[in-house]
């Protein structure tokens, strides 16, 4: 991988992580592994790794002081490894849940405690009734989040490659393959928290079931899917009453 490439994944590591962004989607790991797919000239891959990335992460959220680890770094890392080692699911499987946790440990050491700086700054100029100087303390913050994403990412996509190489070189085929399996287990994993958190309703587990046929029966693709995903949501929500002045 170039500098070039190196220094356009972590910029993105960067923006994309960043506590702003984050609300708008830019964080997920399918986001990511289109961007990056992107960068590397190989699209579909990149989706690939991105999309199984986030079935990890699909229950995973951060709920006021429970910090979630972070799978914006794991998805960036793991799907620029991925791609550029030629491993594939095997290296995004296996550096995810590492990763993830390594963010998790920089944003509870270093971006939350250093962000209390701006914060107290804040506080400061609001006493004494200075808005620009309290805008400019609110927008410092995220410089952190920034370097938060932007200085792992940009490490390991110049000289995390070729370790990855190596290291995946001198394992036997057993453990290659043992990556694979669990490739498709953490994803069930993954849904399976979402549930959780959903709830296990009865008109859940209806849906449930409905997709499990239409996967395993009718054999329809992922694209099909979310399409008819996307319709039976609008019907159901149609379908709640209204309350007035909502």
């Amino acid at each position: 991988m170039g500098l070039t490439e190196a220094l356009l994944i972590a910029a993105w590591a960067g923006i994309s992580g960043n506590y702003f962004m984050d609300y708008l989607g830019f964080a997920r790991p399918v986001v990511s592994g289109l961007v990056i797919g992107l960068i590397l000239g190989d699209v579909t891959t990149g989706v690939i790794l991105g999309a199984t990335i986030e079935a990890i992460f699909l229950g995973v959220f951060t709920v006021g002081a429970a910090l979630a680890p972070d799978y914006n770094l794991a998805g960036i890392i793991g799907v620029s490894l991925g791609l550029a080692s030629g491993y594939g699911v095997e290296t995004a499987v296996a550096l995810a849940v590492p990763v993830a946790l390594l963010g998790q440990f920089l944003m509870m050491s270093i971006v939350y405690p250093g962000n209390l700086i701006p914060l107290h700054l804040a506080d400061k100029y609001a006493a004494q009734g200075r808005t620009r100087p309290i805008e400019f303390a609110f927008l410092s913050g995220g410089l952190l989040w920034f370097l938060k994403g932007f200085i792992p990412t940009l490490l390991a996509t110049l000289y995390g490659v070729k370790l990855v190489e190596a290291l995946f070189d001198t394992l036997p085929d057993w453990l290659v393959d043992g990556f694979n399996v669990v490739g498709g287990i953490l994803p069930a994993v993954g849904f399976a928290m979402l549930l959780n958190v959903i709830g296990m309703s009865g008109r859940v587990l209806a849906f449930f079931a409905v997709g499990f046929v239409l996967v395993s029966f009718l054999e329809l693709n992922m694209v099909a899917l979310a399409i008819l995903g996307t319709v039976m949501a609008f019907i159901l929500v149609s379908q709640e009453p209204k309350t007035e002045g909502v």
